[in-house]
C-alpha cells in the first residue's frame, strides 16, 4: 500500500465512524450504542473528538464568512 492510499483510507476509515445522537448519555449511563457498557468505558473519548473536530469546522466555517476589514 503507497504512501497517499494510506492517508486516503486512513480518512475513509474515520468518516465511516459511527455518528453520536445529539443529546448525549451521562457518564455513568449506558452508552448509546448498544453495547451494554457504561458510556464512560465505551464511547466518551471519540464522542469528545468527534465534537472537538465538529466546533473546528463551524469555527473555521464563520472565519471564513466574516469581513476581511473592519
Amino acid at each position: 500500500m503507497g504512501l497517499f492510499s494510506r492517508f486516503f483510507a486512513k480518512d475513509v476509515k474515520e468518516e465511516s465512524g459511527d455518528i453520536p445522537p445529539e443529546v448525549l448519555p451521562l457518564r455513568n449511563d449506558l452508552c448509546w450504542c448498544g453495547s451494554g457498557l457504561k458510556y464512560k468505558k465505551c464511547h466518551i473519548e471519540s464522542d469528545q473528538v468527534f465534537l472537538e473536530k465538529q466546533r473546528i469546522k463551524e469555527l473555521a466555517s464563520k472565519k471564513a464568512c466574516s469581513p476581511t476589514f473592519g
